[in-house]
């Protein structure tokens, strides 16, 4: 007689794994701790999901992968203007909000990805989201400021603050439960983001 798989515990071990792999990692993350973490046996998670790679990708799966990238690419896109790059934009408004409201609702698949991607099939999202990002801001500083000289030290300082930007992002979806907690962490990052890449834009252009 086949057994009857119960949606409730399939509930449950998906977000034991959830926060494990938030927290941990994929590959620190154990089944035994996530059957702990759900109050079932290890062998019960084996009924439910054949190994940890299915179980991981149960939760990031590829629809929540490109909704993400859609929102992200969107966000980005918005933020290009011929005013230039402004630190006091509103991140609850148009495609900010969207975005993070997004995050704020999902914020341990963001972890896992953002944080522990380079250990699963999604290696190389960070990486792309960095590049494009960069380019994006390049070309707005370039449109708005056609003498500054975007050198290697100006590219390379560009991209580590982009690259802390989004450490900073894992950082706050770990942190933080609340969504509008989420959104003022968010923004007050935001600001400080956009006031580094503007001062880093003063200096170069009064030369390196």
């Amino acid at each position: 007689m086949a057994q009857v798989l119960k949606e409730s515990v399939r509930i449950r071990i998906s977000a034991a794994a959830e926060a494990r792999f938030a927290e941990q990692g994929f590959d620190s993350a154990t089944i035994d701790a996530i059957a702990r973490d759900a109050g079932v046996a290890a062998g019960t998670v084996y009924k439910y999901f054949p190994n940890k790679q299915a179980l991981l990708y149960s939760i990031v799966t590829e629809e929540f992968v490109a909704e993400l990238s859609r929102l992200t690419r969107e966000r980005i896109a918005s933020f290009s203007r011929p005013t230039g790059m402004e630190p006091d934009q509103d991140m609850e408004a148009g495609k900010s909000g969207e975005l993070l409201g997004f995050l704020a609702r999902n914020r341990l698949k963001a972890v896992i990805l953002l944080g522990w991607g380079q250990w699963t099939k999604y290696a190389d999202f960070v990486p792309d989201y960095i590049r494009d990002m960069e380019t994006r801001t390049l070309a707005q500083a370039g449109e708005q400021f056609p003498q500054l000289e975007q050198t290697r030290t100006f590219r390379f300082m560009v991209r580590r603050i982009l690259e802390e930007s989004v450490r900073g992002m894992v950082t706050i979806l770990a942190e933080f439960e609340n969504e509008g907690d989420i959104r003022r962490a968010f923004g007050a990052s935001m600001r400080c983001r956009m006031a580094g890449i503007n001062a880093l834009v003063a200096w170069a252009l009064e030369g390196e």
